[in-house]
């Protein structure tokens, strides 16, 4: 049955370190403590009904950490300090009390009188804010008397086309829903508080009486919930907004009055979800029957929603009816009821991408059995406990001389395994866990923890020696394995040695002088051929070959390459980097009547495996799954082989020639514009490797925000613990520089590749373009990659604190220097360049491709933002200030893939824009080469060959389109691993200087006010967090503001820090 839950809605407010809410905040003026209280008592007497206070909810905040577009632009000014602090207007004193004490120094009569002036200016403000409180106030009365009367004017209703066709929920997770990926007003949602559910209907993520980020929505009896938007785990967009309600509802403008709707707006959320919980109480038999459908007779590991729904309703034919929102939403119940949490864990993206990894049978078979054993108090729980005590105790004592004594067997290693699913999965604030229901009737009988919670399970696991202290859960709470495939991998890179050996170690000296040698025919037997040409659409493309496990005998590009000969081509990157997959470089162009304008060349050349790898082999499609590579401060998990991207296909500079994909534009020097382009394979033989920091010695900083001085800052803002410890891994400069000083040509060469790349920038930022960074942090472990952690099979306990067999990690942590480094600025520019040219090209010939777009704000707040960019955005960095973009940063819209050219608005690209560069570690930039070269071949083939080719492409556009929605998930889930292992590496080394007694203090800016504080990102770490603050603290922050805090508590697992105010900078 359906667990719908109310309780008391948390006016969470916290913090996501790698990605902070930003809040808009209103004037304050002056509130009454009569007006004040009173309206304290009325916004309680009309919760109390619904949600019982604890005296725990001002500890369990969380901010909301998604923006919707849906607020008004008038309440976008800076916020002022209340003053109901200082000021009682009740106070019949008040009139007599000056706003700004007197100073006792002896003045100059010009200075009385500046600080007499000050002082008046001071009190006008006060008064006009007063003022202007007590007329809104006098209107809200004036509302409230009309509404309790029934005179209150009817709301117009704004309506707002549904979103999702009705009947239809492949748009729920499906690829159509590129452009609709966050939750906006009028959405039905279902939101997760303690691992109970509660339906509603969605109205803003924006209070403007508060002037702070959080979701509202409207639940059953029409109460109004605030919660955070990452509690919310499914939605329905634009559900209230469908035809059938509009008669129910009556008129309701959602976003003039998103807390004030009309009778049954609650009840039409609750109606919906008893619907669908009848629903999967009829067909119950059948969705207990998913697990054993999916793992073993169709061998999945992950299933969706709305696979899971066809099979259960049995629409899994293609002349089946589409399933209904109630069915997918029964199938949503079922999957995240706590029994069946057993086999089926919920992704981290799961309102996204609808997706859930299936346990083993082993793990379910196991839960089960440790369960059935806690409950029968079996002997086999105290047999292990008895070995667990020792263990612990002997650990607490620094007396780890018995452990080698103690080997687990076989029931030790079940439980074991059953208290690790419980630390990995016990920290869930949206579904419940099965495992922490009995932990406390495992581990209490030890009488050596007090309490029994999620931390209790990981001490417990670092006390008997399973885990180190510095374990990374993070890895294991991701419904990706980063693992897996491993084995396949290496049978694949094996075939591929023993088949075809020469794909590894290719001569293209050799295979050019061979291609001429075939190609070298006569004019007249050119002609001959021409006027005896035959037609065969049906000729598959030469990049296609049938075989999976066959590579190319020879490069099906060969007779299109481009022999860019030893014109010296530059990859920048730093100095670890393994796999280099870009490089560039200019050729100034003379000008003539065919190129009147004076102009340059610039050819970005990348790497290019798919000059080896057949779309459809074996390889290509073990990438397809992986999606990209994966980088965590732990290691790296490659994409393609090791083999091929550090080795065959990398542009180390090895002396040896490099085969790449070249996107070329020629840039009008006047302006930057481009005037034509080029696509071609090619191959480059003087690969010039240079590091970023030395470059940055060579070339300009007047393009970096801040300059100079802010580069040093940047690169000097690092934090290691143990601080003692000796960092072997360089991420700044390597011992021997890259770019000799007295190398003057070579310096010349970098200045005129950054006066190039510059100009296309001024062409962007004409366009609109502009850049925004708060900076984030970036990990660096020692030793790396650290020492793989076994997982299971443990055989006794590991003592971790060896080190001679085991080395607890050194932590750094540094800013990211990405817009504090005029050659990473310069790189990434030609990057655009070539995603520029690779869009302009498959749309010119009719290419289906992914493309990365971003939409525009919304129209109303379209000048806004167009203003403010105008007028603040520094014309030659192209900066915004903190002050400036923080509160216009709830309406930006977030990047997406589709098969659509939109185009990238902060990019100030509106001709469409691609991802080419990096085919060695995003399967979607391979995606896009194959399709590229296809269209070359082709030309190339119609152009010269005695048989026409088809003109199809490699990939379709109806193959692209569902691909795109998988790409994206796939990358977000990735993306938030990654946040949330730096997040813990950053707590890891904060939890250690917290055990040290070394300071945490640190200096940070506030972006935003929260309900007992305020939002901060600290300026030498880049990592955000909440800060708790008195109240007159609060009311006299604003955004920008500089302050001081300390970090004063620190939880890495969980993750979770606690920070208080110390002082205003």
């Amino acid at each position: 049955m359906l667990r719908i839950s109310i309780s008391r809605p948390h006016h969470r407010t916290g913090s996501n370190p790698l990605r902070l809410p930003i809040c808009l905040s209103r004037p304050c003026g002056f509130r009454t403590s009569a007006s004040a209280s009173k309206e304290r008592q009325r916004q309680n007497d009309k919760s109390s009904i619904l949600f019982p206070h604890s005296s725990k909810d001002k500890d369990n905040r969380r901010p909301s950490n998604k923006h919707s577009e849906f607020f008004e632009s008038k309440n976008l000014f800076p916020r002022q300090p209340a003053l109901r602090r200082s000021i009682d207007i009740d106070r019949p004193s008040f009139s007599r009390r000056s706003p700004l004490p007197r100073t006792t120094k002896n003045l100059t009569p010009s200075q009385e009188f500046m600080e007499e002036r000050n002082r008046a200016l001071e009190w006008a403000r006060k008064i006009s804010e007063r003022n202007a409180r007590q007329e809104k106030e006098a209107k809200r009365r004036a509302a409230m008397r009309l509404e309790d009367r029934g005179e209150a004017p009817k709301p117009v209703y704004t309506y707002q086309a549904p979103k999702l066709v009705p009947g239809e929920v492949a748009e729920l997770f499906g690829a159509d829903t590129i452009q609709n990926r966050e939750v906006l007003p009028g959405d039905f949602v279902e939101i997760r508080k303690g691992g109970s559910a509660i339906c509603g209907i969605y109205v803003q993520n924006f209070d403007q009486a508060e002037g702070r980020l959080q979701s509202t929505s409207i639940v059953q009896g029409d109460q109004v919930l605030t919660h955070r938007t990452a509690d919310v785990v499914f939605r329905i967009p634009g559900y209230i907004f469908r035809d059938k309600f509009r008669t129910t509802l009556g008129h309701w403008d959602i976003m003039a009055n998103p807390t004030t709707p009309p009778q049954g707006t609650g009840k039409i959320a609750s109606d919906f979800a008893d619907e669908a919980s009848m629903l999967m109480g009829t067909f119950y038999t059948r969705f207990n029957a998913l697990y054993d459908a999916f793992w073993h007779d169709r061998k999945q590991t992950i299933l969706t929603t709305p696979e899971a729904a066809r099979y259960v309703f049995g629409k899994e034919g293609t002349n089946s009816s589409p399933l209904t929102l109630q069915e997918i939403y029964a199938t949503h119940l079922f999957l995240t009821q706590d029994s069946s949490l057993t086999r089926f864990v919920p992704s981290v993206a799961i309102r996204w991408t609808g997706e859930y990894s299936l346990r083993k049978p082993q793990e379910v078979f196991l839960t089960e059995t440790v369960i059935d054993w806690i409950r029968k108090d079996d002997l086999r729980v105290a047999q292990f406990l008895r070995k667990a005590k020792e263990l612990v105790e002997g650990s607490r004592r620094g007396d780890k001389s018995g452990w080698k004594s103690i080997k687990f067997s076989e029931s030790d290693r079940t439980l074991i395994e059953f208290v690790r699913q419980t630390a990995i999965n016990g920290y869930s604030d949206l579904f419940g866990v099965p495992q922490l229901t009995y932990l406390p009737r495992l581990l209490r009988p030890l009488g050596i923890y007090d309490d029994i919670e999620p931390r209790t399970a990981f001490e417990f696991l670092t006390d008997i020696g399973v885990w180190p202290r510095w374990y990374n859960m993070e890895i294991n709470r991701s419904t990706i394995s980063l693992t897996s495939g491993g084995m396949e991998e290496q049978a694949i890179v094996d075939r591929i040695r023993n088949l075809n050996p020469e794909s590894l170690q290719q001569d293209f000296d050799m295979e050019l002088k061979r291609l001429r040698q075939e190609s070298s025919i006569t004019d007249a037997a050119t002609e001959q051929a021409g006027s005896n040409r035959k037609y065969n659409t049906n000729n598959r493309n030469p990049l296609v070959l049938e075989s999976p496990t066959e590579m190319y005998k020879r490069d099906p590009c060969d007779a299109i390459r481009h022999d860019f000969g030893c014109h010296p081509i530059y990859a920048i990157d730093d100095p670890s980097a393994s796999e280099l997959d870009d490089a560039f470089s200019i050729e100034p162009v003379p000008v003539t009547t065919l190129t009147p304008q004076a102009s340059t060349w610039v050819h970005v050349h990348v790497a290019d495996p798919t000059s080896i790898l057949p779309p459809y082999h074996e390889m290509a499609k073990l990438a397809g799954d992986r999606i990209q590579t994966t980088y965590l401060p732990e290691g790296t998990w490659p994409m393609l082989p090791r083999a091929l991207t550090e080795e065959t296909l990398s542009l180390k500079n090895d002396g040896r020639p490099k085969k790449v994909m070249t996107f070329s534009a020629r840039l009008r020097d006047g302006d930057g514009e481009i005037l034509e382009y080029k696509v071609r394979p090619g191959i480059v033989r003087k690969v010039v490797t240079l590091n970023y920091d030395d470059v940055d010695d060579v070339i300009a900083w007047d393009r970096v925000h801040g300059g100079r001085p802010e580069g040093h800052r940047v690169r000097t803002s690092s934090m290691t613990m143990p601080e003692d410890g000796s960092l072997e891994r360089a991420y700044y400069r390597s011992t021997k520089g890259s770019v000799a000083a007295d190398d003057t040509s070579l310096v010349k060469e970098l200045n005129r590749l950054q006066e190039v790349a510059q100009r296309h920038t001024d062409s962007r930022l004409r366009k609109g373009a502009f850049n925004f960074s708060l900076g984030r942090p970036m990990i660096e472990l020692t030793p790396y990659p650290l020492q793989r952690i076994a997982e299971a099979d443990w055989q006794g306990p590991v003592d971790y604190s060896n080190r001679v067999a085991w080395q607890e990690p050194q932590i750094t942590v540094r800013l990211d220097p990405g817009f504090a480094s005029p050659s990473r600025l310069m790189v990434a520019e030609y990057m655009i360049m070539a995603g520029r040219v690779a869009s302009m090209f498959s749309q010119e010939t009719g290419l289906p491709t992914l493309f990365r777009n971003q939409a525009a704000p919304a129209e109303k707040y379209r000048d806004l933002f167009e203003e403010t960019i105008r007028t603040k955005t520094n014309p030659q960095t192209g900066m915004l200030n903190m002050v400036d973009m923080l509160p216009l940063r709830p309406y930006i819209t977030g990047a997406e893939i589709s098969t659509k050219p939109v185009g990238h608005w902060s990019m100030g690209i509106h001709d469409g824009y691609c991802k080419v560069t990096s085919p060695l570690r995003r399967y979607s930039d391979m995606l896009a080469h194959w399709q590229m070269k296809g269209a070359l071949l082709n030309k190339h083939a119609l152009s010269s060959s005695t048989t026409a080719v088809s003109t199809l492409p490699i990939f379709s556009l109806d193959t692209l389109a569902p691909l795109a929605g998988v790409i994206r998930d796939r990358e977000r889930t990735l993306g938030m691993l990654e946040a949330r292992s730096i997040k813990y590496w950053l707590f890891e080394m904060l939890r250690r200087r917290l055990d040290g007694g070394l300071s945490n203090v640190f200096e940070g800016i506030i972006l935003n006010p929260t309900a007992d504080g305020y939002n901060v990102i600290s300026t030498l770490l880049g990592f955000q967090t909440v800060v708790k603050a008195e109240s007159g603290v609060m009311e006299a922050s604003k955004i920008g503001d500089r302050v001081t805090f300390e970090v004063n508590n620190c939880n890495p697992q969980r993750p979770y820090i606690g920070a208080r105010h110390l002082s205003k900078l």
